[in-house]
């Protein structure tokens, strides 16, 4: 089978390091996973062969730094809610944190700048922190707990909701970044205000792998 009729995350389970090139593609490899690249390059009517170039250009570079990264493949289910719970949900805590005091501290001194931008910004950030947090919460202490208890059947119960909740963040995260320009700085841009921006995208790059673990790795396992 040829890459072009593979499911895009199955191309990423084979190097989780080529999720940075979907991403940059702006190419969903987390909550729309399941689609076939083929059908998504139609979509988006892209030339096929010259994204294969970039992909091929993509995975030699990668191949040059190192090994591809497939550790989560075999991984036990113990093994890998504790790496999503250590790198991704400890990183998402920490980064929100963080955004609270930019995303406040930017709104009030240049309101006056872009007013429109920076009330959208800050109403689409306050919607994300919300629902990632409760997020985090539910699966901590609801899913991963019926997993590692291996009461499947239950936890398959909540794959649904939880999936769902995936793709509000994504969308939330989209739309962030439709309304940024893709976070494109303007001129008047302090260091609080460029700390926001690389911030968001910090969060929306790990949140991306975040997501994909689970939809297309540990959630398909039941």
């Amino acid at each position: 089978m040829t890459l072009e009729n593979l499911k895009i995350a199955d191309i990423v389970k084979e190097d989780i390091r080529l999720a940075g090139f979907f991403q940059d593609e702006n190419i969903d490899f987390c909550c729309n996973g399941h689609r076939q690249l083929q059908e998504v390059l139609a979509e988006k009517a892209l030339d096929p062969e010259a994204f294969f170039q970039r992909l091929e250009a993509h995975k030699a570079a990668l191949d040059a730094k190192g090994a591809k990264e497939d550790f989560f493949n075999a991984m036990t289910n113990e093994e890998l809610i504790t790496h999503i719970r250590l790198n991704h949900h400890m990183f998402t805590r920490q980064v929100l944190k963080e955004l609270d005091v930019y995303t406040s501290a930017i709104l009030k001194a240049h309101y006056r700048h872009a007013p429109e931008l920076l009330l959208q910004v800050n109403r689409l950030y306050g919607g994300l922190r919300m629902e990632l947090l409760e997020h985090l919460i539910k699966e901590e202490e609801e899913l991963f707990p019926l997993i590692l208890g291996e009461r499947y059947a239950e936890a398959r119960v909540l794959l649904e909701a939880t999936e769902e909740e995936h793709d509000a963040a994504g969308k939330l995260l989209a739309t962030l970044r439709s309304i940024t320009s893709d976070y494109t700085l303007p001129d008047w841009a302090c260091n609080t205000f460029k700390a926001t921006y690389h911030h968001l995208e910090a969060l929306e790059s790990d949140l991306f792998r975040h997501i994909f673990l689970e939809n297309s790795i540990l959630f398909e396992r039941f």
